[in-house]
């Protein structure tokens, strides 16, 4: 698995929280898996760790979200925008991944799961998160 696979996998899990209150384990990520994919160790330890940091700093997470939004308040943002920008956010603020690499896998999320206009509107509030947090 790729970790581009991986990070989808991770975008899911994250978007299935809008939904209630869904587990964190190995077996409802393995569920959440398309027919055929497999994930090895070191992908769900990669899996794990997005979706725990994004838990650990939800609120934190949601703040920035919510300064960089314009006109919008984050209720009212597509779930699947939202769980785009929340991964995002989590891997620019907390991990060494490039934001470049960031940014794009999350366009190229948002522009498969999400609505035809959503990957310019994350685009805009990724490159505006990504300026608070590198001017930090």
């Amino acid at each position: 698995m790729s970790r581009r696979e991986a990070r989808e996998i991770a975008y899911k899990m994250l978007f299935s929280q809008s939904f209630g209150d869904i587990g964190w384990d190995k077996n409802d990520i393995v569920n959440i898996l398309d027919e055929g994919q497999k994930m090895g160790e070191k992908d769900l330890e990669f899996v794990t760790k997005i979706l725990k940091g994004v838990s650990e700093h939800n609120s934190e997470i949601n703040a920035i979200i919510e300064r960089n939004l314009q006109n919008y308040r984050i209720e009212r943002v597509f779930s699947t925008d939202i769980a785009a920008l929340k991964l995002a956010t989590y891997e620019l603020k907390y991990t060494d991944t490039p934001a470049q690499v960031v940014m794009n896998e999350a366009i190229d999320i948002v522009k498969k799961y999400s609505s035809e206009k959503s990957f310019s509107f994350v685009n805009s509030v990724l490159s505006k998160i990504y300026k608070e947090i590198s001017n930090e």
